[in-house]
């Protein structure tokens, strides 16, 4: 049995993975969505399905902060995992830490005065640079901002505060494959070394590291699915 689960970071949803979502399944893989439910959807925590081959594939595709908000059971029992511009801490420990956390006090001022439309709208053009904001993605999330869920919003925004590195969080074993943004303004850079430092002193096998250029935060679903199926088929060996 081949399935995926995919963990979508803060302020996105499982619209995030429609491109890709749709090629997997037309290969005859399993695909769940795990869904923080800010914008008029439930939460959903997906679990793996029994699968009794030894053959089988589990594997988990996270962005950004859900690295945070995947079940833990989940993480401990994949046997693939996807980090697409994660971190285990967000505000680094450097000369730009003063700086983040001003920043994120500014998102939270906004969040908490329901300012959150032209919030987000930057947060997305950001998110996306050097490249323009998916149209279809821009579309579906625009039409949800009257929806939003600002509790649960502000929640996991706090999460982003999170300064202790957790314990290991998936298998020693399990195959890992970190693909990291060059043109992220997003995510700094030195949280984005430190984790995958602190991978590949956890793992069995050393992590795979992709850097990739001209993409931000947001990495096209197509680029995304021809790192994923190289590294699944071996090919970067």
């Amino acid at each position: 049995m081949k399935q995926i689960i995919s963990q979508h970071g803060w302020a996105f949803d499982s619209s995030l993975w429609k491109e890709l979502k749709n090629i997997y399944r037309k290969n005859n893989w399993i695909w769940q969505d795990g869904e923080r439910g800010y914008f008029n959807k439930t939460l959903v925590s997906p679990k793996w399905i029994n699968n009794n081959s030894n053959k089988g594939k589990n594997i988990i595709i996270i962005h950004s902060l859900g690295i945070h908000l995947i079940d833990k059971n989940t993480l401990i029992n994949a046997s693939h995992a996807i980090f697409i511009n994660s971190f285990y801490q967000f505000i680094p420990d450097n000369k730009d830490r003063k700086l983040i956390i001003k920043s994120l006090e500014r998102m939270k001022k906004k969040l908490n005065n329901q300012e959150i439309k032209p919030m987000l709208n930057e947060f997305y053009k950001n998110s996306f640079f050097p490249n323009e904001i998916n149209l279809n993605f821009q579309k579906t999330i625009s039409s949800k901002f009257n929806n939003a869920n600002i509790s649960n919003l502000n929640s996991d925004f706090d999460k982003l505060r999170i300064n202790n590195k957790p314990p290991l969080l998936v298998s020693k074993d399990c195959n890992v494959l970190i693909i990291k943004s060059t043109s992220d303004r997003i995510l700094n850079n030195n949280s984005s070394k430190s984790f995958i430092e602190l991978m590949s002193k956890t793992q069995t096998k050393k992590p795979r590291i992709l850097e990739i250029e001209n993409h931000g935060h947001i990495i096209n679903n197509y680029k995304i699915f021809n790192l994923i199926d190289n590294w699944i088929e071996n090919k970067y060996d």
